[in-house]
């Protein structure tokens, strides 16, 4: 057997050995969510980096894949996320779990200058956490991992002067400032409007007399699986029902226009939130552990 980075004639039996872990609770892990090979070709371009230069392989020598490992990141940054070790069952028990994450942790600090990993993985998947741990990588946090698979049914809330609606790049501003006093990661109002404009984002905003009160930030790079990243409400507008409407109406037309499913993560004492979401038609799927290691 040998470690080798990715090439693109792999893509297919990545893809399947990804969507193997999505089936089974003992098996889950949070990235990669792929099930097809289209689907891991959207993730790396969705950041905008190489899977050449982000994933390793362990080769049997005779064509057969036995598994693999890798990370996703901003380009360029120190900080990313690990796509956990996966293993195909004829290759367990062999210890090529343990190859791959030496392996990837030698690539992520002498060649992609990363520094800081965070590896989510199901909080049943026992195996898994082990491996981690064994390694260094500790726990920091929880999420709820949530899905929903039928079109939203709009809540029964009255919005009164609410407005639902797409968002325009001339929104970049107000959603912006939205944003920022949800104290979400930063992000210039230049960044947002790219993001806006990128082609892999859906927008939806509320207006009141014309002025942004909500935005929701849906990722459509699956276009059949969207994310719920992002949802921001004006402090004076929260607890009225506004963010809920605005998702519900969001995700419909992301299933009018082709989608199965939505997901997004939660952290379990959000308990608002979660009321909210569960109201809009998400479920708790898994519930995920984040562990993390300064490599």
């Amino acid at each position: 057997m040998i470690i080798r980075p990715y090439i693109d004639t792999d893509a297919a039996m990545l893809a399947a050995l990804s969507a193997t872990c999505l089936r089974g609770e003992a098996d889950f892990v949070l990235n990669p969510l792929w099930e097809t090979q289209e689907e891991l070709r959207a993730e790396f371009a969705r950041f905008g980096i190489e899977p050449e230069s982000h994933l390793l392989v362990a080769d049997a020598g005779d064509g057969e894949i036995l598994g693999f490992i890798g990370f996703l990141r901003q380009p360029g940054a120190a900080t990313a996320g690990m796509i956990c070790p996966i293993v195909a069952h004829g290759g367990r028990g062999r210890g090529i779990g343990g190859e791959l994450l030496r392996a990837a942790q030698a690539r992520a600090v002498t060649e992609l200058g990363i520094h800081i990993v965070t590896a989510p993985i199901g909080t049943r998947n026992r195996a898994g956490y082990s491996l981690l741990s064994s390694h260094g990588f500790r726990p920091v946090r929880q999420h709820f991992f949530m899905r929903c698979y039928e079109k939203p049914t709009p809540p029964d809330v009255a919005l009164d002067d609410i407005a639902l609606g797409r968002a325009t790049s001339a929104d970049a501003g107000a959603i912006n400032e939205i944003y920022r006093s949800c104290g979400f990661e930063p992000r210039s109002e230049e960044a947002m409007r790219a993001v806006l404009g990128d082609g892999r984002h859906s927008h939806a905003v509320a207006r009141s007399s014309g002025e942004v009160v909500a935005f929701v930030e849906l990722e459509t790079h699956w276009p059949r699986k969207v994310w719920v990243a992002y949802v921001g409400v004006a402090g004076d507008r929260r607890g009225r029902g506004v963010g809920t409407a605005l998702v519900a109406w969001a995700l419909q037309r992301s299933f009018d226009a082709g989608a199965v499913s939505a997901m997004l993560l939660l952290s379990p004492a959000n308990r608002t939130a979660l009321r909210a979401y569960e109201k809009v038609g998400f479920r708790r799927s898994r519930l995920i552990d984040v562990l993390e290691k300064h490599l």
